[in-house]
This record gives structure tokens, sequence and C-alpha cells, in this order.
């Protein structure tokens, strides 16, 4: 599908002027009903093309460097050559501190809006990744770029004809593209969106795609409907159906134009497994936001990281198939935030998450009771300048460590509690020209495992970079940073720094 949505826009963007108005012709018979309004024919639309052409690139240099300790790893693995004999020391292996990486990032974004008609837009989108040297898989900087041939990897992310009529009430769009619903449809095929005074809807089907596997099942489909009700209320049903059903029923209310109230029920296949319900206040004035939610976990029996779980994966180069992460037990989550604008300088804010799992007894590494709080205020102190500072603190409900227990149980292993303060600056100069900007962060952990009660460790770094506007289609932009690894379990890492290095064009 994707391949023909490529020959589809090649053959657009090939059309002779004189085919223009049989063209128009055309979608005018597609889009029935629609009420046209012809613009006068340009004199030479094909000298007209940069007139309706978008286009933007960003290209990134990352480099990574580690440090390491000269101490063994968690698992004892020791920087020695391998020689068939005894190491007293622990175990050589010397590819997993291979200390350096270089690699290069670049996306590009293009299409056409209404060239040859006003009816017609196109977008097409790839993505490219290279490493500029081999990098083993078991050293720290390893990437997914590694599993691929020639460490390299080019990817068409989007190819898509938009036909639509003049006020975009009714728009059809053919090829690979991404539909938000329920959840974020993958496909190469179509879909149609309808918009009308009291209501819009979506519909959508085709071949799912994936860049990073090969599923056995391949055909996707959704319809996202909107019906907006008297008095400042709206009803929404978003489905997707792909290997099992995900269907979403929300209701949103306004009141009084301050109040807005909104919840939702979800399902997966036939089970129950989400409910959420929350309400957001914003004074006349604009300068307070008061927010206010609740969450229930209704069931474990949806996907654990996301819709295509379930999808069976023929790609031979895939040999494992999933981390085991284990199921999201039934809990009740409780969340408030509240921002203030104090004055044209000064903003500041607060929230909270407090989650409780429905039976303590079901915690899993990944997955506990626990109380997440954090405070920020944003400063600009004098013109030009931004200073943001944060607080975080997260307190985790573990049970006690169960010396015991077997060896592969990771049930009551995990952080405790966790705090970290950032602070980051900004400042510009020469009309926003030139931005630089700087920040740190420090971080306190307190970890335990089957055998220890929790142990503290800490974790700091720091950032700094700099932005270049040379013109208005032109940006130049750096960063570098330093993080320390947790010196803890003897570490084998004392650092890790990257230096990022990029420019963004766009037309």
């Amino acid at each position: 599908m994707f391949r023909a949505s490529i020959l589809a826009g090649l053959l657009i963007l090939a059309v002779p002027a004189a085919g223009q108005e049989r063209i128009t012709a055309a979608w005018d018979s597609v889009l029935t009903g629609a009420a046209v309004t012809h613009a006068p024919p340009e004199a030479n639309p094909t000298r007209d093309f940069l007139k309706h052409l978008y286009f933007e690139s960003r290209t990134e240099y990352w480099r990574y460097n580690t440090h390491f300790t000269g101490l063994p790893t968690a698992t004892g693995l020791i920087n020695a050559p391998f020689t068939g004999e005894f190491n007293p020391n622990g175990i050589p292996y010397p590819l997993a501190f291979e200390p350096q990486a270089n690699r290069v990032y670049a996306f590009i974004d293009f299409g056409t809006r209404g060239w040859l008609s006003e009816r017609l837009n196109t977008h097409f989108s790839y993505r490219y990744a290279q490493d500029l040297q081999p990098v083993n898989t078991a050293a720290p900087a390893a990437n997914l770029i590694e599993t691929f041939p020639g460490n390299r990897r080019i990817d068409l992310t989007q190819a898509n004809i938009e036909i639509q009529d003049k006020p975009a009430a009714t728009v059809l769009s053919l090829g690979r593209q991404y539909v938000f619903g329920a959840e974020i449809a993958a496909l190469d095929g179509v879909s149609l969106s309808v918009r009308r005074k009291r209501a819009a809807l979506t519909v959508f089907g085709g071949r799912r795609f994936s860049n990073f596997s090969d599923p056995i099942q391949r055909a996707i489909g959704g319809a996202n409907l909107v019906v907006r009700l008297a008095n400042s209320a709206s009803v929404e049903y978003d489905g997707l159906w792909y290997v099992r059903g995900t269907n979403r029923v929300a209701l949103h209310k306004r009141f009084a134009d301050k109040w807005l109230v909104s919840s939702y029920f979800r399902s997966y296949g036939s089970a129950p497994v989400d409910f959420s319900a929350s309400t957001l206040y914003i004074p006349a004035n604009g300068r307070s936001t008061l927010r206010l939610g609740f969450f229930q976990k209704l069931s474990n029996r949806d996907y654990y990281y996301d819709y295509t779980y379930f999808a069976a994966n023929r790609d031979p180069r895939v040999l494992l198939s999933r981390l085991n992460l284990g199921p999201i037990s039934p809990y009740s989550q409780l969340t408030a935030s509240y921002e203030r604008a104090f004055t044209g300088r000064l903003e500041a804010g607060s929230s909270v998450w407090v989650r409780r799992l429905n039976d303590a007894a079901a915690q899993g590494a990944f997955d506990t009771s626990f109380v997440d709080f954090r405070a920020h205020a944003q400063l600009a102190a004098w013109r030009g300048t931004t200073t943001q500072v944060e607080y975080h603190q997260r307190n985790s409900d573990r049970l006690p460590p169960a010396p015991g227990a077997a060896f592969d149980d990771i049930q009551r292993s995990g952080e405790t509690r966790i705090e970290d303060v950032t602070a980051e600056a900004r400042r510009n100069f020469f009309e926003s020209r030139l931005q630089l900007s700087g920040g740190a962060y420090y971080r306190l952990v307190r970890l335990q495992d089957n055998l220890h009660t929790p142990i503290g460790a800490y974790q700091s770094g720091w950032l700094a970079g700099a932005a270049v506007r040379l013109d208005s289609r032109t940006r130049l932009y750096g960063e570098y940073n330093l993080d320390n690894d947790f010196f803890l379990y003897r570490p084998s890492i004392a650092n890790s720094r990257i230096l990022r290095l990029g420019v963004r064009w766009k037309y």
C-alpha cells in the first residue's frame, strides 16, 4: 500500500497543467454534494510549485563516551582478555567495556498544500539512523540500530494523499498514515473524516505497518465519533479493532465556562479495564488552573505494553519475543495539580499522585502502590532569561525483603524512595537569535532486593546547550551532558557523556 502511495504522489507531482481541470472534476465527483468554489486556473501551476511546497529536515550527530571505574559489573564481568583460564577477579569480557559510539540521525518531512487543486494535500516523511562505527551489543551505548544489517536503518513513516472539500469538512486520506483514537493506529490504508455542526466521524481501515517486526495479523480498523449535545456537553466513542477490540466511551460537560468535567470507560476484548473521572477549573482571569482526577484500573486483562502485544511476530531477527514484566494489577489512583501565575514573571505549581493496589500482595517490581509529589517554579528575572526549578519525591510501598525467596523472584525488588532536584536556566541574546542554556540535577535513591533492606545511592548530572538561528529557515543547536552512575553494587560505569550537534532547516 505505501508503495502505491508513493507512486500516486509522484504521478500527482508529474501531472501537466492541462490535466488540472480534469483532476478537479474527478475529485468533485468523489466528494458529491460538497460546496465547491474553484479558483481561476493559474497560468503555469508547475512554476508555482514552491508556493505550495513545505519541507522540513532535521539532522543530528550523537557521540557517546563512557568512563569505567575498573571494578566488575553487577554480574561479575571484568575488562580483561579471555585466556581460557580461570580468573579469580571475575569473568573476562572486554566487549562489554566499549567506551564510544558515534551515530547520525535524520528526519525529513515534506509535501504540498493545494498544488494543482485546492482540494489536494500530500504528506511524506522519512526517518534515518546509522552507526558510524560498529558497536557491540553488550556495550553500554548499544542501540536498536545494531540489530539491523549495516548498522543503519531508513523508514518511510508517512506517505499519504488527502482529498478534501474547501472548508475541510470532509477529508479522504489514502496511504501510510497514523490515526488517533482509542489508540494510535499505524496503517497503510484509507481514512475518511466527516465534520458537521454537531458531530464528527472518522472511519479507517487497512494493513498495519511496523518498522521493527513482521506481525502475522495485519488487518486493522476502527472508528471515532464525537457528538456535541446541548448545554455544552459532548459524548465520544473511540474504537480500534486489531487482534482484540479496544472500545472507549467518554463524556464531557462544561459548567459556567469555568469547569470542565470528563469521564471515560474503556474495555479491551470482552473485559472492562479502565474507568476515569476528572475535572478542570480555570477562572475568568485565566491565571490559575486546577485539575482533579480519579482513575480505577478495573482488571488486568488488557495488554502490558500496547495494543500490538498479542500479535504474533514472524521476523527471524527477533529471537526474544518480549520481556516478561507481568500484568498490571488493578489499582485506584487520585491525582491533583494546581498552577498559578502570580505575576508576569513568576509562575509556580505542584501536583500529587496517590496510587493504591487493590491487593497489596499482588505487587511486582514494576507495579506498586506509591505517592508521587512534584513542585516547580518558573521565574523570568530579567528580559530574555528564564529559570526553572523542580522538586520531585516518590515513595513506593514495597513489601519487606524475603531472604528465603527464589533467586529469580524480583517481586519485592526495586526502589522504595526517590528524591530529585532539577534546575535549568535559559538566556536569549541578539533578539533571540542566540540561546544559551544550562542545568543540573541531583537524585537520591533507596533500593532493596530480596536479600537487603533499603540501601541509599545517589546520582547527579549536568547539561549545557546552545542554539543559533542563522535565518528564518536555518537553526543550529548543540548539547553536552554528563551523568554519573549509581555508586552501588560495585558498578563498572563511572559516568557517561553525550555530545549532540544538529541542524534544522525549514522551507
